[in-house]
């Protein structure tokens, strides 16, 4: 499975603009998971250059992609993917690193 695979499967899709920005930034955390803390000082601004866009508009899009995945996605897949109950919708940086977290432990596997 990979990012972009995970994203659909919970209930993301193609059309928001927010889940090409997750899929590619979920990629950069798996490589390197140091970058799942540097989000705002470094993962927005090197999006927007690449998609050429602003890391505002980064940080808006893949919000609105995790609120619908929460209230329209497989809110009981995401928690199985965070390995525990979520009680509130994640945040962007905890969105990114449950992603990459989970797929760097099947990688392993």
């Amino acid at each position: 499975m990979d990012a972009e695979q995970l994203i659909r499967s919970l209930g993301g899709t193609g059309n928001l603009r927010g889940f090409h920005y997750a899929v590619y930034m979920v990629g950069l955390i798996e490589q390197d998971p140091v970058n799942a803390t540097l989000v705002t000082k470094a993962l927005y601004p090197d999006t927007a250059r690449r998609f050429g866009v602003t890391p505002e508009s980064v940080e808006r899009n893949l919000r609105t992609l995790i609120h619908n995945c929460w209230t329209r996605g497989d809110r009981e897949l995401m928690c199985q993917i965070a390995g525990t109950r979520l009680t509130g919708q994640p945040t962007n940086g905890e969105f990114l690193d449950i992603l990459a977290a989970f797929l760097r432990r099947q990688k392993e596997f």
